[in-house]
Formats: C-alpha cells, sequence, structure tokens
C-alpha cells in the first residue's frame, strides 16, 4: 500500500485536493478504478490534520500518515518537542511503544544511536518509510513487543528508555490504571532501571498523578502538559537515583509562550494560604497547575489570596502580572435574573464558568437566558462570604 500511495500521480492528487470534502471526493472512487481511492482519501484527510498539528511533517514530501484517528491521537509537535527539551544530547536511545513515531522522531534527534520498536507491522513500515525522509538516518526499525525487544538487547544501556503505553483494554475500551496499560510499565520497570540512566514515561492525562508516583516509585520529575489551556498528557521522568520529593512542572504551551509553574507535594501540604473575599481583580489558574493541584503554592508563590478552599480562584486588590492563568477585573456582583443581568448586558451575551457553585454552566444559562459569547465573564462561585455571581473583564496580556 505505501509503494502504491507513493506513485507521483498520487501524491499530486493528495495535494491538489488537501481542501476538497472528503465525502465528496468519495463521490470520484470512480474515476480512479486502479487507485486504493479510499486510502488516497484517508491520506488527504491526515495530511491536512498534519499541517496545523505536525508543521514540520506537513512541510516534508512524501511521508504516508496512518487514518485520521490515529492522527488525532498521535502527539502534536508542540508536545514532541517539549519532551525532547527535558533530555540532554546522548549516544543512545530508544522507543519501545513507537507507534507512528512522532516523539521519536523529535527525541532521536538528540542521540547517536535511536531505536524504534513497535509490535503494530503497519506503523513499523510506516517508521520505515517515513524515518528516512525525517533525515532520521541512523534511527533503526524493530518490529516487535517491548518485553521481547528488551530481553534480546538485555546487554544493552540506554541514555534514554522512552514508553508511551497503549491506554485500550482487550474491547478497546479506553482504561485510567497504570498497571492497564499495555505494556505494563510497572512490572517492566525493574528491568527498565536496569538498561537506562533515565526512562521518560507518557501517560493519560486521566491519570491520578500522586497514585502514579507511589506506583512508580523512582519518579524525579512530573511534567503536566497542556497546549492552549487543555492537558495533553503527562510524562514522568524515572531514574535509578530520583529525589525523594518529585518536582511537579505545570506547563502550558501557547502562541504567546510557554508558561511554567513548578512545586512539590510536600511543600504544597505545608503550605498556609490565606481566604478572602473577592477583591479587584480575579485569577484563574490554568488547566495544568489545576490538574497538579498546586492550590496551595500558586497562592503563595504569586502573594494572592484563596477566596474558599474549595473554589480554587484567587484574587487581589492590584493586579499581578505574569500570573499562569486567566486574569479579570471585577466589574460588579450580581443577581443570576434576567431584569437585573440586562442592566449590564444590553445583548445578554456572556461566557459563564463554574466554580464550586451548585449550579451548572447550562443551568444558568437556562435560568438567565444568557448567551455564549461577548468580552463579558461571569463567575458563579463562593468564596468565603458565601454563593455569589461576579461580572468581570478579561485582563489582556
Amino acid at each position: 500500500m505505501i509503494q502504491e500511495l507513493c506513485k507521483p500521480e498520487i501524491q499530486k492528487f493528495i495535494e491538489d485536493h488537501l481542501n476538497d470534502d472528503p465525502a465528496a471526493l468519495m463521490l470520484k472512487a470512480s474515476r480512479f478504478p486502479y487507485w486504493p481511492f479510499k486510502a488516497v482519501v484517508e491520506q488527504i484527510q491526515s495530511r491536512k490534520k498534519a499541517k496545523g498539528k505536525l508543521p514540520s511533517w506537513f512541510e516534508t514530501k512524501g511521508l504516508i500518515y496512518p487514518p485520521l484517528l490515529s492522527m488525532e491521537q498521535c502527539s502534536s509537535e508542540q508536545t514532541a518537542l517539549y519532551k525532547a527539551g527535558l533530555v540532554g544530547e546522548g549516544r543512545s536511545m530508544v522507543d519501545l511503544t513507537g507507534g507512528f513515531g512522532v516523539d521519536f522522531s523529535f527525541l532521536a534527534k538528540r542521540f547517536e544511536k535511536a531505536s524504534y520498536v513497535e509490535r503494530n507491522q503497519e506503523l513499523t513500515n510506516l517508521a520505515g518509510h517515513n524515518f528516512p525522509l525525517l533525515k532520521l538516518n541512523h534511527g533503526e526499525v524493530y518490529h516487535g513487543e517491548a518485553n521481547d525487544f528488551l530481553k534480546s538487547e538485555a546487554h544493552k544501556h540506554y541514555d534514554l528508555i522512552y514508553l508511551d503505553p497503549a491506554r485500550r483494554g482487550e474491547s478497546d475500551e479506553k482504561v485510567i490504571r497504570l498497571e492497564d496499560y499495555s505494556p505494563n510499565v510497572i512490572e517492566l520497570l525493574p528491568s527498565l532501571l536496569e538498561n537506562a540512566d533515565m526512562i521518560m514515561l507518557k501517560t493519560s492525562p486521566m491519570l491520578d498523578v500522586k497514585r502514579a508516583i507511589s506506583q512508580l516509585k523512582n519518579v524525579d520529575s512530573v511534567h503536566i502538559v497542556a497546549l492552549n489551556n487543555e492537558v495533553k498528557e503527562l510524562t514522568f521522568l524515572i531514574k535509578p537515583n530520583a529525589r525523594k520529593n518529585p518536582e511537579i512542572n505545570c506547563v502550558n504551551l501557547t502562541r504567546n509562550g510557554d508558561k511554567n509553574f513548578s512545586f512539590n507535594f510536600s511543600s504544597e501540604e505545608s503550605t498556609e494560604v490565606t481566604f478572602g473575599e473577592v477583591n479587584k481583580y480575579l485569577y484563574e489558574p490554568n488547566a495544568a497547575i489545576l490538574k497538579g493541584g498546586a492550590f496551595k503554592s500558586i497562592a503563595d508563590q504569586f502573594e494572592v489570596i484563596k477566596i474558599h478552599p474549595n473554589s480554587h480562584l484567587y484574587t487581589s486588590d492590584k493586579l499581578v502580572d505574569n500570573f499562569p492563568g486567566r486574569s479579570f477585573e471585577v466589574v460588579d456582583q450580581i443577581s443570576l435574573n434576567k431584569k437585573s443581568l440586562k442592566k449590564y448586558l444590553l445583548e445578554m451575551k456572556a461566557n459563564i464558568k463554574v466554580r464550586n457553585f451548585p449550579m451548572s454552566v447550562a443551568q444558568i444559562r437556562k435560568k438567565t437566558g444568557l448567551k455564549e459569547g461577548g468580552d463579558n465573564y461571569v463567575f458563579a462561585t463562593t468564596d468565603i462570604n458565601g454563593k455569589k455571581a461576579l461580572l468581570t473583564t478579561k485582563v489582556e496580556g
């Protein structure tokens, strides 16, 4: 199939029809009876996805892509580059769960020798075709299971072993627990630690960070990686001589620069914070910080007041620069009824945020008639004086 898709006339067709509707294209299949036309249309869909998600791959001519679902599930270029930035240059690395090869392609550039291992034959074939085009001529491609590769290469030692285990069960259901991943990293860990200076483990953002640290035991740091304020993955760096209190890095990758906030669970538990009512400015931490649970540490480092133990919103009289999240200026405390809201919102439009409040966004919209949009934000929350709704405007910058 790869050989067919690489034909110049098919590659030109893909290039010429990148912006066409896939369903409309399929109606033209009869015009190309000798082409694997369904696969051609899938290439168009996947390559179009790569334009935004993997721009350097998109610019590389001749690459063959997996189906769209695999493209949606693979790492983005931004998150792959972030992970590559966590390791220094070295002699050798191995990716034991190679997949489509996105993470491998960026990590491998930092090492003299790099091995890619994948149990799926089709993905292995894609890697074998794509890596030379991506100038990864030093990348060795192996088809097989991670466990078998480790046994066959037991005498080798690596600077880095990378894993992104499958998170689907036997019936293709999503699995949450680390012990249900495939391969089972917990069982593999003793062997991994014997064969590498560092293990990098990528997991689902749904994983419980504290529980994973307890299970893995040798975690040196955790990186909670969000892309444009949506948590995409957790990355655990595991070392034989890991620090006792792993550093938790909450990272939000954005077009305007990256925001990184670091803390550890020990200091988080011992930190004391001040609670108070809402003042002139209101702050909402980014998604990575909320996932990490740095609720006290963020208040302590940026000297802001937490409005309630369970609300995870913060406030101050003076604007705090560079807060890792979104900042809002409070216009007024309001009532959630149509008559009152019309005084403030002539078009009855607002973005609604709910934090520690008995009503959902949908319930508030139904009650108030507020439509989505506009420049105003309504926060329905609870501070130390009780439940309230706040009309705010976003502070840019």
